[in-house]
């Protein structure tokens, strides 16, 4: 326990050294990172035969995320050929070369808009589509940054593009707001970038003919974006109109949860806010007026996702990903930050883009073509070339507009500065969510997550240490190429100062079995509790798990806690078991990591900053290693079997680990496991748990040298149990209780948790 304190408080003061030292990054060195990449867009970006004046990037097809994918690469080439910091040498072409390339990128888009004169590589023209107007968006700073070789066609073209975009927002585009994704009205983010392209547009063009109904339609879709219930009844004025007669529909709950793509989605949240960004720039680049629609609710928001953010400026995405780590939502933070930066002035908004902007080039570096992401989306690329220019291409994009911000930000008055606190804790009822963040330790739990349910227990300033993939859940394949959790609708979750307690069920499911005559088997059921005790370093985990039909299992992973070790981490952990410290390769190496499991003892410590112990259930931690990256795209059923559809390497710390294929009989129990997981701690544990009974009860020691009793109840019916003790007590998830007795009295309801505070006698 010492050591562990020690290597902490070490690390500790490294990391604020480090973090002391941070500067704001530089337009230049944005600049930096886009010559390195020029050499690979310019293998990505193709002729049309028999037309010399245009030039595509990817594909060059009509589709919607075909279009986006040539336009970001677009805005990089063009701000990459005007920017004064260019260095030729290292971009590996002259100015003038660049400037052309970008010319002919612009005219592509121009032309083979459906109000131009040519088609798409696919012999249709593109447009007027819900999502036509990102992409306009994220490329409007590169048209601005090429105003000055832009022919009188080029800028007549651009005239007709955004209003014919717009004409087609005012005809078939409803504004829609709802807090459901099911319904398919959950449409903040397009809502944002649909009212900034209608703003924008009548403004730079007053005398189109429908200019005045493009403002007032952008007006209620900014308000309808970053959308609460309590606007359907708010008087603040916006553009001469109370808010309550703007409001459609709320996308967010009231304390800004948002459910995008059906779970708790701090991702989009950011794209929202990248979105204000790209409009209060624009504004501030073209001498328009910011209209106040633009920040409504930004402040609050902001709030939630900076305290949902590492300080290196990594998301701490608490709901999950269903896409490639790190990439599309992540870079757009970059944008964001540095519109927080220019309107609030909070300092931590440029510690993370410095930050985030140090990893992307680090990243680059060990990318021997100059790509940003080709080390760990190799795999993706050779199965979709398409979908890896579009990742790649969000990343140039978002470093263009670090380049061109910053650039605006030099010449301008720095705003004073305003720090905005982060929230220690955060929950929210609509997604089943709970977060506590402490000085040390980070613990959340969402059961509407990308992958429901999961949690995460971290050091607070180590985000290379975290990955939600089922993570804290448990893991249990079936036969087929789809695994997947239905949590039951029913769960419990408590909050108490510095921790919290939640206990639920799900359904393990496996589906697309490729024989004929195959469906959708039952697998296996699951009870879990997960409790974050108040002392900012220990984190305890029940489960209880059992078949639901006779069935073949290939794989169970216990505990399933997720451990990436890839790039981030350069690819090696050190994880201490049996006495001993162990280098273990994961990927990004350059060598290839072997699948296996390791029996690690009762005790596996991590990094030396995370422990973990097995409280009951089995003879210790066990250590997968599963050889090849596995933190896989959700929902993309042939991109996870091909193999193609992972972007991080992670090992599983699992309690038991089985990765061979068993027969099992229905109602076999397949673990039942108790686990406590200790931040820069290791935790002094008992258990009172019986083995048959469903009524699990285990005492733990926290770091505040305080006994905490925790008891779950996963039967379907009420339960009495007993722990020996005498003195004073406190339940957390309920009333206090001073009783004192020999013995607390234990009667729970069905599927509740509660943490019993214990007290010494004074």
């Amino acid at each position: 326990m010492s050591t562990f304190i020690r290597i902490s408080g070490i690390i500790s003061i490294v990391t604020a050294l480090l973090c002391h030292s941070l500067s704001a990054a530089t337009s230049e060195d944005y600049i930096r990172v886009l010559e390195k990449w020029n050499s690979t867009a310019r293998k990505w970006t193709h002729e049309v035969p028999g037309n010399d004046n245009i030039l595509y990037y990817s594909t060059g097809g009509h589709e919607n995320w075909a279009v986006q994918a040539h336009c970001t690469a677009f805005a990089a080439i063009a701000v990459l050929a005007t920017a004064p910091e260019l260095d030729e040498n290292r971009a590996g072409e002259t100015r003038e070369q660049l400037r052309l390339r970008a010319l002919k990128m612009l005219r592509y888009v121009l032309h083979t808009h459906k109000s131009g004169d040519t088609n798409c590589t696919t012999g249709q023209g593109w447009g007027y589509s819900w999502i036509s107007g990102l992409a306009l968006e994220r490329m409007s700073h590169a048209f601005t940054a090429l105003k000055p070789w832009l022919t009188d066609d080029d800028r007549q073209r651009m005239r007709n593009v955004l209003i014919a975009e717009c004409d087609f927002l005012l005809k078939g585009y409803p504004v829609v707001g709802a807090i459901d994704a099911a319904t398919g009205k959950n449409k903040p983010e397009s809502n944002i970038w649909n009212g900034a392209m209608l703003y924008r547009t009548a403004l730079l063009y007053p005398d189109a003919p429908h200019a005045a109904k493009y403002r007032e339609k952008a007006s209620s879709l900014l308000l309808n974006g970053i959308s609460i219930p309590s606007d359907a009844t708010s008087e603040t004025i916006y553009s001469g109109r109370q808010l309550k007669h703007w409001h459609v529909g709320p996308n967010y709950t009231e304390n800004y949860g948002l459910n995008h793509h059906g779970y708790l989605n701090l991702g989009y949240m950011e794209i929202c806010l990248s979105n204000i960004a790209m409009l209060h720039f624009f504004c501030l680049d073209n001498g328009i007026p910011i209209p106040e629609e633009l920040y409504h609710h930004c402040d609050k928001l902001w709030e939630l996702t900076k305290s949902l953010t590492f300080g290196d400026g990594r998301l701490w995405r608490i709901g999950g990903d269903t896409r490639m780590r790190y990439c599309y939502c992540q870079d757009y933070t970059i944008p964001a930050w540095l519109m927080i930066t220019d309107h609030f002035g909070d300092p931590d908004a440029t510690k993370f883009e410095d930050s985030w902007l140090k990893i992307v080039a680090g990243e680059q570096n060990n990318n021997p073509d100059g790509a940003f992401l080709s080390g760990r989306l190799a795999k993706l690329r050779d199965v979709s070339p398409f979908y890896y220019c579009r990742l790649e291409g969000d990343r140039a994009a978002s470093m263009s507009m670090g380049a061109y911000y910053r650039r605006l930000l030099a010449r301008k008055k720095p705003t004073k500065s305003t720090n905005f606190s982060p929230l220690k804790a955060w929950s929210d009822e609509f997604h089943g969510a709970v977060m506590v963040k402490g000085q040390r330790r980070l613990a959340s739990w969402v059961w509407k997550s990308a992958q429901r349910p999961c949690g995460t227990v971290v050091p607070a300033n180590r985000s290379d240490m975290v990955e939600w993939q089922w993570n804290l859940a448990g893991l249990i394949k079936g036969t087929g190429c789809n695994f997947e959790a239905i949590p039951d609708k029913k769960y419990v979750l408590h909050t108490f100062e510095g921790g919290f307690a939640t206990c639920g069920n799900y359904r393990w499911d496996a589906s697309a079995n490729p024989g004929e005559g195959s469906s959708r088997e039952e697998v296996a059921l699951v009870h879990t509790a997960m409790v974050a005790l108040p002392d900012d370093a220990t984190t305890v985990i029940l489960q209880h798990a059992t078949t639901t039909r006779p069935v073949f299992i290939n794989q169970i992973l216990g505990l399933n806690y997720n451990m990436p070790n890839d790039v981030f981490n350069h690819g090696i952990r050190t994880y201490r078991f049996e006495g001993k410290d162990r280098k273990i390769i994961g990927a990004g190496t350059g060598e290839n990591p072997v699948r296996e499991v390791l029996a690690c003892g009762k005790d596996l410590q991590i990094d030396g900053r995370v422990n973990v112990s097995v409280i009951y259930g089995a003879d210790g931690v066990s250590l997968f290693r599963p050889g090849a990256r596995n933190a896989n795209m959700a929902h993309n059923i042939p991109m996870t079997f091909s193999g193609a559809g992972a972007s991080l390497y992670c090992d599983v710390i699992s309690i038991p680990a089985l990765d061979t294929q068993r027969y099992y009989n229905a109602n076999e129990v397949l673990y039942d496991i108790g686990a406590v997981i200790g931040v820069d701690f290791q935790a002094a544990t008992v258990s009172h748990a019986k083995p048959d009974s469903l009524l699990k009860i285990v005492e733990v020691t926290g770091a505040d040298q305080v006994r905490y009793v925790i008891a779950a109840n996963f039967s379907d019916s009420p339960q009495q149990g007993t722990v020996p003790f005498s003195g004073k007590f406190e339940n957390l998830c309920g009333k206090a209780t001073t009783e004192d007795k020999d013995s607390i009295q234990l009667d729970l309801p069905a599927k509740e948790v509660i943490v019993l505070k214990l007290k010494a006698k004074s």
